[in-house]
């Protein structure tokens, strides 16, 4: 039977974080002096950062060569994009005597949250804001989940805005699911409307809040996430499960993920690898409330469980 130690196992995303000394000045200096002296220290902080990593991945190598059972998981892992933090952190949990592959699926398990004891995300009620990169899917992944909630609780139920005023046709999109689901679809330019429309639609059971597709580097998304900020918005986070690794880093670090309520993994249906998404979401401890995998509203929304979600990042799921 697969055993494993939790505490020994288990990781928060300060973990997975590399961090090292702020170097601070004796004395005031001139300030020419003091921003050279800056720049040195981040060069200096850069250079001993390369150094760390590269001797840490050449001792880690070293390890794996007198360990064939820790260079099998690793090899596994890897393969399946993984992250290397992640990978280490496995590798050197692993206990003996246990099937390094299925211990480690259980583990993956364990750490992914998806929110089921919460229930469904169509059943919990409140007012979501999806926001996301450019291109990832909100819009759909709005329409689906009105749909899944009309379903089940009625149309008189939902509301619906759309704050996307930069993409040329989006009210249009939003507007002709709502025109199916029989809801209209109100627009908020700033966040004195959308307080009004919050107020207005606070009989609804679930209001759901289109947002503005952005690169996660675009100077706009700080702007979108304080215009976010009422305390009854909980955000949810759409992922492109087809990304690669580093872009999905990049976004749950841009979008403020830690202050997410969870992600929704769109695409899953066009990513070739899983694990990156997967792994994203493990080491910044957020949940997967739900997964789209096509064009269909609502039929391509799903929740699907920690093992599921695992057993298709370690490439032996459908």
């Amino acid at each position: 039977m697969v055993q494993a130690d939790a505490a020994a196992t288990a990781w928060s995303a300060d973990d997975l974080r590399l961090s090292g000394p702020v170097g601070r000045s004796a004395g005031a200096r001139p300030a020419h002096d003091a921003g050279e002296a800056t720049e040195v220290m981040h060069e200096l902080r850069a250079v001993r950062g390369l150094i760390e990593q590269r001797f840490g991945a050449l001792a880690f190598m070293e390890k794996l060569q007198r360990e064939p059972r820790q260079a099998r998981l690793a090899q596994r892992l890897l393969e399946q994009a993984f992250s290397p933090q992640l990978v280490r952190k496995l590798v050197a949990a692993l206990p003996d005597d246990v099937d390094e592959s299925a211990w480690a699926a259980s583990v993956l398990e364990r750490n992914l949250a998806t929110g089921e004891a919460d229930g469904a995300l169509e059943d919990r009620g409140g007012v979501f804001a999806l926001v996301g990169s450019t291109g990832v899917g909100k819009t759909t992944s709005t329409a689906k989940l009105a749909a899944a909630f009309a379903t089940r609780h009625g149309a008189s139920q939902l509301g619906l805005v759309t704050l996307d005023a930069y993409r040329l046709g989006a009210h249009e999109q939003l507007r002709a699911y709502g025109r199916i689901l029989g809801v209209p679809v109100h627009t908020a330019h700033d966040r004195a409307s959308l307080e009004d429309l919050l107020e207005l639609l606070a009989g609804k059971r679930m209001v759901l809040i289109d947002t503005a597709g952005m690169a996660q580097r675009d100077a706009r998304t700080r702007e979108l996430l304080e215009m976010l900020s009422h305390r009854s918005i909980q955000r949810l986070l759409v992922v492109n499960a087809a990304s690669q690794g580093e872009t999905i880093e990049d976004v749950l670090v841009s979008y403020r993920a830690a202050s997410c309520k969870g992600v929704i993994l769109a695409k899953i249906d066009e990513a070739m690898k899983l694990a990156p998404a997967v792994d994203a979401v493990i080491r910044h401890q957020l949940p997967v409330l739900a997964v789209a995998n096509g064009q269909r509203v609502p039929e391509d929304w799903h929740r699907l469980s920690s093992r599921a979600l695992v057993q298709r990042a370690l490439g032996s799921g459908g």
